[in-house]
């Protein structure tokens, strides 16, 4: 009776809906001839266009939208009411002295799909990089410069949009602002560097990049100039490990003909932290895409095994779990009807890799029910063999 309690309860729970990702959007449309009722309902949509691009924003890095931006817009921007759970509006009024309407709703995206989309059209596959990236500025040395110094948060801002176009993906400006207000409550522990893995596994990013910049004070060279330096430190971590990929300390130097004041001073410390910031970003790119390169066989092993499934089924089980990255090294041991198992290569633990499977394949419309044996072994169960079976056999009749 347990058991079948225990049955039962799987059940219900993997065939409740799929979250959604709540997100809070603006849209606006102009007035014509004072029709606010058109322009409300435009400024509607847009804001719906908006929520729609803020889940593809969250799956896909800036590089590839805009790669494939015609392909997204005719094919999921023209469509977004689909990828909408949901909405409410917050706030709607008349702006600008009148001309136009403007319209603020709470959404719940339905991101599953649009990657489901996306995977269709080709766009999302899982052998890309497309990696979450967190980059935080912290100072664990006490000579750093401050975070709101001038010159630090001018080399900031093109940050996020720079490793984007580098092909990671990055987070929102409310996140971000999640994550300094973590670190200036001092909610971390200390400034150890676990803290901050712990900080970038709750937003569920892959790499976390921390950054912290020294001020070279002006001095004069063996001729009559003088120089003002930026030194730019990154340490960049895989969060799901904790392993440090790489460190990299990038220097450069702006030159004045006379010792230079205070404002000029800042303005030669802006423009050298600017440079050491962009090489520093060049540099850390390329030790995270050789990083995963080299690691792409490292994990744990795992034997999983599908019972109960119709060829149909196996087929499309095995064509998921060799289409995506989680899952490395992925081997047929066995084969036959009713039967596979699968040997396959993964950095998650077991009981991630249990509750991964069984959502991405209640998104392919197929219910298990989960089995754990000793050791590295899974085992996933048709909850209903015979009635797929009849509907196959009736297909083929």
């Amino acid at each position: 009776m347990k058991s079948l309690f225990s049955f039962v309860f799987l059940i219900l729970f993997f065939c409740l809906p799929l979250p959604a990702e709540e997100v809070i959007v603006k849209g606006s449309a102009k007035i014509y001839n004072g029709d606010q009722t058109h322009a409300s309902e435009q400024a509607l949509k847009n804001a719906l266009l908006e929520a729609v691009k803020r889940g593809v924003e969250s799956i896909l890095d800036d590089k590839t939208i805009s790669l494939n931006y015609e392909v997204i817009k005719n094919q999921i921007y023209r469509d977004r009411q689909k990828y909408i759970r949901n909405y409410e509006i917050i706030r709607e009024e008349p702006v600008l002295n009148g001309t136009n309407y403007e319209i603020q709703i709470r959404a719940k995206v339905e991101k599953v799909k649009i990657e489901q989309k996306l995977k269709v059209l080709r766009i999302l596959h899982d052998r890309m990089l497309n990696k979450r990236l967190l980059f935080v500025y912290h100072r664990s040395n006490p000579e750093a410069v401050l975070r709101d110094n001038t010159a630090v948060e001018n080399a900031l801002t093109p940050v996020q949009k720079t490793f984007a176009e580098h092909g990671f993906r990055t987070f929102g400006e409310q996140t971000m602002k999640q994550v300094y207000s973590s670190l200036e409550q001092e909610t971390l522990v200390g400034s150890s560097v676990d803290s901050l893995i712990a900080l970038a596994l709750n937003h569920n990013a892959d790499v976390l990049v921390v950054m912290e910049m020294i001020a070279v004070k002006p001095y004069k060279t063996s001729g009559t100039l003088f120089k003002v330096g930026s030194k730019v430190h990154f340490r960049l971590y895989e969060a799901v490990t904790g392993k440090q990929i790489a460190e990299t300390i990038v220097v450069q130097n702006e030159v004045s003909i006379k010792k230079p004041d205070d404002h000029k001073w800042n303005v030669l410390f802006g423009k050298a932290a600017n440079q050491a910031v962009m090489e520093s970003i060049r540099q850390s790119t390329e030790y995270i895409i050789r990083f995963y390169q080299n690691t792409n066989l490292a994990g744990q092993e795992y034997s999983v095994v599908f019972k109960g499934y119709s060829p149909r089924s196996q087929i499309m089980i095995v064509e998921y779990l060799e289409n995506t990255t989680a899952f490395r090294k992925v081997s047929e041991l066995k084969n036959t009807f009713g039967f596979l198992e699968i040997e396959l290569n993964t950095l998650m633990h077991k009981s991630t890799l249990r509750r991964r499977i069984t959502s991405d394949l209640l998104v392919q419309e197929i219910e298990v029910a989960t089995k754990s044996l000793a050791g590295n072994q899974l085992v996933f169960i048709n909850p209903n063999p015979m009635e797929e079976e009849d509907e196959v056999s009736s297909d083929n009749s």
